[in-house]
């Protein structure tokens, strides 16, 4: 593929993995331009829910944009993770649908594995007596989880829930994502293998987008690691597609549509997800970007990195859906301890943020929690939901234990600096 000269860009990242994931923001920080890679030039400075239609430059209202994109049978919506503005354009886009086609349509989300779909189906169902259950089903909050805050999803997978509409979880498992990055795909144990979803050629325009964006990850844009990078990058999406036409094959899926909420980079300009599930069924697709007005002002300038793509010949969106940046992670409460949980099912405080409510209420290194606002704790789950389902100034209260002393900690919480360090 011919490359035009590189142009220079930024995106805002959590974690490494997170721009593989697909974080939507591809604008430099301090040079920040709404709809800079749009085909048609903005008049002015879009407005939170202005929409523009990419192919010809039109603002149009809601009802305009999806009286277009209903015609498809895949919507796709590409989120920056952390903005809930993001989310709050999902939410719009299903119960929009949902009202044009009651019962004829599906929600697919990135955020769950293939083996959490039992867990899934049943919180549809109505199988769960309350979201705590249901969170530490799918182990939301574990090692095995999204790592965003659930208050971003939650009403999302309520208003399913109270209309009974199919949720598919469309990342493969963990076992299989960790393997096929570390050793590809032909070193793959037998068991392994057969698991694998049918694998296209990769695209070379979304070769070289991803060749530039690990760049901006390491100094050697040649490392090693790229092959690992784009593999993981091409599983995610294969894996996701055939997850969804596997859905619409199946009758519980038959003469539906589906919204799929996946990050940015997994469906912008078409040839990540989109081509992948057109290459399986040919279906008319779009894609809605809710492209943020102006840079996050409130992530640290270590969240962000600038990275050289090349020129890039498509559309990257049907419809360009401004939003501001707002993120819950600045509101959400934490008590600045690191847990574990030992083999003997305790759960043990493995360190403490210097500075942190949990400090100056005498939390420890080494303390044994054994209750939170009354209740038996049997993981650590149990903590982080009591802590993260509190405002600023509320209390939450551990039992602990260490060296056979009890202590009641009332813990007051209060923002954090994000720097503080942890504690030896």
């Amino acid at each position: 593929m011919g490359m035009m000269k590189p142009i220079k860009t930024a995106l805002g990242l959590l974690l490494p993995l997170a721009l593989a994931g697909g974080c939507a923001s591809t604008k430099k920080a301090g040079e920040f331009r709404p709809g800079a890679d749009l085909p048609y030039a903005l008049a002015s400075v879009p407005k939170s829910d202005d929409i523009h239609h990419v192919p010809t430059g039109l603002k149009m209202t809601m009802d305009a944009a999806m009286n277009m994109a209903s015609a498809s049978r895949l919507v796709c919506v590409g989120e920056t993770h952390d903005n809930y503005n993001a989310q709050r354009v999902e939410l719009l886009v299903i119960r929009d649908l949902f009202n044009r086609f009651p019962g004829k349509i599906a929600i697919g989300m990135e955020m769950f594995r293939e083996p959490q779909q039992p867990a899934l189906d049943k919180w549809i169902r109505g199988g769960f007596p309350d979201e705590t259950e249901f969170l530490r089903a799918v182990k939301w909050y574990g090692n095995e989880g999204w790592g965003y805050d659930f208050a971003y999803y939650r009403e999302i997978l309520n208003f399913a829930r109270e209309k009974g509409i199919d949720v598919i979880a469309l990342n493969p498992s963990r076992e299989l994502e960790t393997e096929v990055s570390r050793f590809g795909i032909d070193n793959l144990a037998p068991a392994l293998k057969s698991r694998l979803p049918e694998l296209g050629e990769t695209d070379p325009i979304q070769k070289a987008v991803l060749q530039g964006i690990f760049g901006g990850h390491t100094a050697s844009p040649s490392d090693a690691r790229l092959d690992g990078f784009i593999r993981t990058q091409v599983l995610w999406e294969e894996s996701m597609a055939e997850r969804i036409v596997g859905y619409l094959r199946e009758p519980r899926g038959e003469g539906k549509r589906i919204v799929t909420i996946t990050g940015g980079w997994h469906v912008r300009y078409g040839f990540g997800l989109p081509k992948k599930v057109v290459r399986r069924i040919p279906m008319a697709y779009s894609i809605i970007m809710p492209d943020e007005i102006g840079p996050p002002e409130d992530k640290s300038a270590g969240q962000t990195m600038e990275v050289d793509l090349p020129q890039i010949p498509l559309l990257p969106e049907d419809f360009a859906w401004f939003v501001n940046y707002e993120s819950y992670e600045g509101r959400r409460m934490r008590i600045g301890a690191r847990l574990d949980e030992t083999k003997d099912g305790e759960v043990v405080v493995e360190g403490v943020v210097s500075g942190s409510p949990g400090e100056k209420a005498g939390l420890r290194k080494g303390d044994r929690v054994f209750s939170v606002d009354g209740k038996p704790v049997k993981e650590a789950f149990d903590v982080i939901y009591a802590v993260t389902s509190k405002q600023e100034g509320d209390t939450v209260t551990l039992v602990v234990r260490n060296d056979g002393q009890e202590r009641t900690l009332p813990i007051k919480l209060f923002k954090m600096d994000k720097h503080h360090p942890m504690k030896k």
